[in-house]
């Protein structure tokens, strides 16, 4: 039973498959059997024109619908095709944006494990400039540590309410990075001439 579905099934694929051997097996089967008739009846009487025009008639309408089936096979080909490359760039959009999602969730979490640390550290850095006498080199290291704070504090702010984010490969295909998408910078000179 598996082999006869097998049969039906590579039967059913074989004018997709091949429709141009399709098309060419049934016109020359067809100019075959033709061919036999005319001979049998140029044998028993002598053909007029339209008698040879007659017996072959059908063969160039034959031709023009096997030239149609091609196209028509082809042309189903392409769409398939089409439709096929659509569905696998939205089923890659979906990927990105659950990707994107994720990672927007995972930067909310960050957040307040990060920030609530960042947020002593800053508060025992002021208390410290507060009340220490410290060097200048020591005070330059605690601005630094600050400054550094801050930064860390903008950009998990930056991640947590950006809703679209510039995604690019890295490395493996599944592996993505994401960053927050900003608008180019404009330099001093576009700054003061807009």
């Amino acid at each position: 039973m598996t082999s006869v579905r097998g049969l039906w099934h590579a039967l059913k694929e074989l004018p997709l498959k091949y429709p141009a051997v399709l098309s060419a097996y049934i016109i020359y089967g067809y100019l075959f059997m033709v061919m036999i008739r005319f001979f049998i009846i140029a044998r028993s009487q002598t053909l007029s024109f339209y008698d040879i025009f007659e017996i072959f008639d059908a063969v160039p309408f034959l031709w023009m619908l096997a030239m149609m089936l091609v196209k028509v096979i082809e042309m189903r080909t392409m769409l398939h095709e089409s439709e096929k490359s659509r569905l696998l760039g939205e089923q890659e959009l979906e990927i990105r944006k659950t990707q994107v999602g994720t990672m927007r969730e995972v930067v909310l979490g960050m957040q307040h494990h990060i920030n609530n640390p960042l947020a002593i550290i800053t508060l025992t850095l002021q208390k410290i400039k507060r009340t220490e006498p410290m060097s200048p080199g020591l005070a330059e290291g605690m601005e630094r540590l600050e400054h550094e704070t801050q930064r860390i504090t903008q950009v998990l702010k930056d991640y947590g309410t950006t809703r679209d984010y510039d995604t690019e490969e890295i490395g493996r295909t599944d592996a993505v990075m994401a960053m927050p998408h900003r608008p180019p910078e404009r330099n001093e000179h576009e700054r003061t001439d807009a």
